[in-house]
This record gives C-alpha cells, structure tokens and sequence, in this order.
C-alpha cells in the first residue's frame, strides 16, 4: 500500500475514543442513562415511541466500542414504560424505570431483569394505588439492589421520596419513605460506606420554592442525616455519585444562587454530612447539569442541557471542572439551529475521557436516542 492509500485508510478507519451516534425510529426516542460494559461497550437506556407494544416504551441499545449498535430491544405493554437506569449484571442487565401497564394502580415502580442478549428473564413491580415512579436504581452489596424515585401511595405528604430494598431476584425486602406535607422526592441514589445517599428535591423543608435534596440512610434505609441546599427560589439535586476517597458528589442546577436564568449546582459532602464545597457555574442564558462523575484525574464531568441565547432552544452541554470543582471547559453538541438536544447521563471511562447519553431532535421534530464518547484529556 502506497503512503497516500495508507494515509486515507488510517483517516476513514473508526475511532473507539471519540464518536457521536444517533439512534431511534419515526417516533421520539430518547436516551437516559448510559453503562460501560465489561467488554469495552456500551448499554443506554431510555424511551421510545418508535416501536414496542404501545406508548412509551423502555430502550435498551447495546453498541460495541467505537458506538456501532450490536442490538436493541424495548420492553413494556400497552400503556407507557420509562426506562432510567441501566446496570450490568454478571449475567445480562438490570432495568429500572415505570410502568403504567402492570402493578398496583398508577405509575409503579418497574424492574427488569434480562440476559446478555436483552431477552426478558424476569419483571417485578413496587407500588400502591396511586403513581409510584422510579428513577434510578444502585446495586447492594448482598447482590440485591434498591431503587428510589417518588411515591403518592403512601408516606407524609403529597408525594413522597421512595427507596425501595430488593433481593437479587427483585423480591421485596423493605420499603422507605421520606419527606413532609408537601412534595419530595428523589432522583439518584449511590451506595456510600455501609449505606446510600439519596439526592432529589424537597418542597416540605428547606429555605425556598424548592431546595436539593440529600439524605444519608445506613443499610436498612433508615436516615442518619439530611440536609437542603440552596435559597428562595428553585433548586434541584439531580445526581449523586460516589468519589474515590468515598465522599458523594451532588450534581444538579440552581435559580437562587445563578447570576442568570438557572445556573449549574455542583456540592461536594463527605459520609459524615460535612458539606466540603458547593460550587454555581455561571453561564449565559439557562444552563442546567442534570448527571456528574469524577473522572481519572479526580476532577468531574458534568452534562446536561444550556439555552441558545438568541433562539432559547436547548442544547446538549459537557462541563470538565477540576477536583475542587472549579470550571476547566465546557462544550455543547448537537447544535442545530432547528432542533433541540439534551445530554442525561454521564460516565467516565478509562481513557480520562467520559461518554454521555441524551437526544437530539431533527428539523423534522423527532428525538432521537444520542450517545457521544468523549475522548480525554481535553483542553
């Protein structure tokens, strides 16, 4: 092969460190959260309107490492499923997410087991009469896992933070409910020493409209401490994830504390409560960060979605902050000045760089599933 056959060939051959791929159907179909495989791939979930038994239903898309889709598959019924958390297990995967087509009454809390493959083994649902829904899911250290969201069913107020125990093959174990008269609730959890922290939003404490949210329970899900974060305005926890020195990194967005619009809210607290930093990440328009993880060198990724100032459309947004949680650089995908975009879920992955999960939406105005695999160290 001559130099320039060989230089062009090396140009067109995959790059597995950097991709943007886009996948779905007619219909909206949306990514929420994304897993690294044992295997170097990748496993995101989400929500599809293009295919499936009916509404929404839960995405499973499995891709090889440079982003090339090996399979997917959905689950649910007639009525709408949601799907928001995907695990891999020694076997196959574990789903969570919501269910309207089975369980108790409402929105219930849907767990799914499958094989390697993504066939159905086994489905489970937790719940009462009214809606009960999941939104992430962390596994426990007794092969079990536990699953939080929110429920209307049962507990103090409106609604109330939900965390739900189960055994390896979703039995339940135990349930807990957290919160006061008005609406809680919570969208992560991790498991942090011997027990969890759980991030969200409260209406009933705190010192505004609503405050972040987050809650040391020990391994039975009872509280150690809580605390509230922000000021009279809006302020949401959306993330929580686990440091390499075994604090918990809260990630969210805040309107209190931003010099414009809402700004992102990035909290660093150790397991003992002690509140490390708290760190607003001022940026033009809206800009909101809806999932972080610490990266190899100790700093954090954080993605979710900013404002074009002169259309307010959104689009998909990556920050890189230091391990104080200081800005390094920051970067937006999916800019079309038609469509919209949003990144959901972030993970690190082993190069320093990170891969996220989102949607984009085309001229003609159906979302997409979106993934993207940064490369590291950027500049």
């Amino acid at each position: 092969m001559n130099t320039l056959v060989l230089a062009l060939a090396l140009a067109a051959a995959p790059d597995p460190d950097t991709f943007e791929i886009t996948h779905g159907g007619p219909a909206a179909d949306r990514g929420v959260h994304v897993t690294a495989t044992r295997d170097g791939g990748y496993a995101a979930i989400g929500i599809t309107q293009s295919s499936g038994a009916g509404g929404d239903d839960v995405y499973l898309v499995r891709t090889d490492a440079s982003g090339k889709v090996l399979w997917s598959t959905t689950y649910g019924g007639e009525a709408d499923e949601l799907g928001w958390y995907v695990h891999e297990a020694a076997d196959g995967f574990i789903l969570a997410g919501s269910t309207k087509s089975s369980g108790s009454g409402g929105h219930d809390f849907y767990l799914v087991k499958t094989d390697e493959r993504g066939e159905h083994v086994w489905s489970r649902t937790y719940g009462g009469a009214k809606d009960d829904r999941c939104w992430a899911l962390a596994p426990t250290e007794d092969g079990g896992f536990v699953l939080v969201g929110e429920t209307a069913s049962s507990g103090a107020g409106e609604r109330d933070g939900f965390l739900v125990k189960t055994d390896a093959e979703g039995k339940e174990l135990w349930t807990r409910t957290f919160g006061g008269e008005r609406d809680d609730r919570f969208f992560a959890v991790t498991r942090i020493g011997d027990g969890y922290i759980l991030a969200g939003q409260t209406f009933s404490e705190g010192a505004g409209d609503r405050d972040a949210y987050v809650v040391r329970t020990d391994a039975n899900g009872e509280p150690q401490w809580s605390k509230t974060f922000g000021g009279p305005a809006s302020d949401v926890a959306h993330a929580v994830c686990t440091t390499k020195d075994g604090a918990a990194f809260v990630t969210g967005y805040t309107t209190s504390l931003a010099t414009e619009g809402d700004d992102p809210y990035l909290i660093l607290i150790g397991a003992d409560g002690t509140v490390r930093w708290e760190r607003v990440v001022p940026l033009p328009g809206v800009a909101h960060t809806i999932t972080g993880q610490q990266g190899a060198d100790g700093g954090f990724y954080c993605v979710g979605f900013s404002t074009v100032p002169s259309s307010r459309r959104m689009r998909a947004l990556l920050l890189k902050t230091d391990a104080r949680g200081f800005l390094e650089w920051r970067r937006s995908y999916f800019e079309s000045p038609l469509g919209e975009s949003m990144a959901y879920s972030v993970r690190a992955t082993k190069d320093g760089g990170c891969v996220f999960a989102g949607h984009t939406t085309s001229a003609a105005g159906d979302a997409d599933l979106a993934l993207v695999k940064v490369a590291g160290p950027q500049q």
